[in-house]
């Protein structure tokens, strides 16, 4: 769901006042393509990573959706369930699902995502509806953004839109018509996506959306502008169906994800990095140019490799827009102290500032240690003469991770606190994936480190951040969710030379 990051106690009297204002509870559940994601690991962004940016703060957005889940796995796999035990009367659920309910091209898959339309979707879709309003909510169906399948006439293709028919007229295999449909039955507000994200993309063309709306690597993700211009879209379908009318801002000059940068607990002397986003999308005046400014003692770059580090950096932008800029925040604090501060972001006469957290702590006795991990569990995953695939050999082709497949490793801390920083391993295999760590059994919540959405052939290192505490005699599970892009019956892979480095805190 939507990181707040409210974790000091210095912001305890902001959250009271911000809670007791919010009115509204808009609740998001879909895939990949609405959800959040941890933004120094990778460049994808999901529209309800942005969607809060487009309403007052009387309401809260909070989303739930999470890449490779189809409206069979969401359900199946309990996170619906997570949705319900929050669910109050009065609030909103916005309903997306499609891109992996057609994974097994309009049939139910083996691996309990793909959904024949009319018959498995449709009754999940039912269930959605008929289960949020006997909690008193109320359900609103968000049809799936296209694919950037683009025709040689610049139009997106049916199999963009959703309809894997052959025929032209044959609504047989097409999912935004099974929405609509159980919308008509079960009176549901529509906001159609799929008309408006085609409109979108085939009026920008072909090489604008290939280069500002999705990720180079596939034509289903979207990066961060795809993302807000995404997010706009769909606020503004709920606008004009009069829901949540007056509660949406429109025009918004600037979008930032996230809404908040805490560094959480760090110690000194240890260099920490964030990352945040920020798309221009109405700026005034229309050309300028815009200011970034770090907070005393902090750092900026524009790439996380860049050694030129400065306080303030400078852009400068036309026709109202500045798109997918990615910026890094440095910090090395050198003594113990709380830290309650802004980034501050000019342009014109105006200014928004995106507030800073972190609590600094001094370590009088540590020592740096490094843990052999190596893998300790597996699902929906066979290890066999020395190599990894999938059970039963024969890999499906995904644009996405599948929850129920996943090899795992999993280290303890012993008498002392442990600060896990990183966890480094020699990969080999053709293979798609996506990390992350929690430190509960049920592995929720969790947080994503990193991700492949493109393999990279041959044996090669990776390295990804951690940054957890674990307290004496505390697990840490961490989890690699494979996939492959083609459907294939030769595909092994590796897992070799699993390091973690981590300080022992006395």
């Amino acid at each position: 769901m939507k990181r707040k990051y409210w974790s000091l106690g210095a912001l305890w009297l902001y959250s009271t006042i911000l809670l007791s204002a919010q009115e509204v509870r808009v609740h998001t559940i879909g895939d990949s393509t609405m959800a959040d994601y941890v933004e120094n690991t990778t460049r994808t962004r999901g529209w309800g990573e942005m969607f809060q940016e487009f309403f007052y703060p009387e309401v809260e957005v909070i989303n739930y959706a999470r890449g490779g889940c189809s409206s069979r796995s969401f359900y199946q796999e309990g996170r619906w369930e997570k949705v319900k035990n929050n669910l109050r009367k009065g609030d909103y659920v916005l309903i997306q699902f499609a891109h992996n309910d057609e994974k097994e091209g309009g049939k139910d898959g083996a691996d309990g995502r793909g959904t024949a339309p009319w018959t498995t979707y449709k009754s999940y879709l039912e269930k959605y509806v008929d289960e949020t309003r006997s909690l008193g909510g109320k359900p609103i169906f968000v049809t799936p953004i296209v694919r950037r399948y683009f025709q040689k006439d610049g139009t997106i293709s049916p199999k963009g839109c959703h309809d894997l028919s052959i025929a032209p007229d044959d609504s047989t295999l097409n999912y935004v018509r099974v929405m609509k449909y159980v919308a008509q039955e079960r009176h549901v507000p529509v906001v159609d996506m799929t008309a408006s994200t085609k409109a979108f993309v085939e009026q920008l063309g072909e090489t604008a959306t290939v280069k500002q709306i999705y990720v180079p690597t596939d034509g289903t993700h979207t990066q961060a502008t795809g993302a807000a211009c995404y997010a706009e879209l769909a606020a503004e379908g709920l606008r004009e169906k009069d829901i949540l009318k007056k509660y949406i801002r429109t025009n918004v000059p600037l979008i930032l994800n996230p809404t908040l940068i805490n560094f959480d607990t760090i110690y000194a002397g240890d260099k920490a990095t964030r990352c945040f986003d920020l798309t221009g999308l109405h700026l005034s005046p229309q050309q300028g140019t815009l200011k970034v400014k770090a907070p005393e003692g902090m750092t900026l770059t524009d790439s996380p490799e860049s050694k030129d580090e400065k306080n303030e950096l400078v852009l400068t932008y036309t026709n109202g827009k500045l798109w997918n800029k990615c910026f890094y925040l440095h910090y090395t604090p050198r003594k113990a102290n709380t830290v309650s501060d802004y980034v501050t972001i000019s342009y014109g006469d105006n200014c928004r500032k995106l507030p800073v957290q972190a609590v600094c702590k001094e370590v009088t006795n540590s020592q740096n240690i490094t843990i052999q991990g190596k893998v300790t569990g597996m699902k929906g995953i066979t290890f066999n003469e020395g190599k990894y695939t999938i059970t039963g050999a024969n890999w499906p082709a995904d644009i996405d991770e599948a929850a129920n497949r996943y090899v795992e490793i999993i280290i303890e801390s012993k008498d002392k606190t442990l600060l896990v920083k990183q966890v480094s391993f020699m990969l080999d295999g053709d293979i798609c994936y996506r990390a992350a760590y929690a430190r509960g059994k049920d592995f929720y919540p969790r947080t994503d480190i990193g991700e492949a959405q493109r393999p990279v052939a041959g044996k090669h290192k990776i390295v990804l951040p951690i940054q957890a505490t674990l307290q004496p005699h505390k697990q840490l599970h961490v989890r690699l969710f494979p996939w492959s892009l083609k459907a294939t019956d030769n595909l092994y892979f590796n897992i070799q030379e699993c390091i973690f480095e981590a300080t022992e805190i006395q």
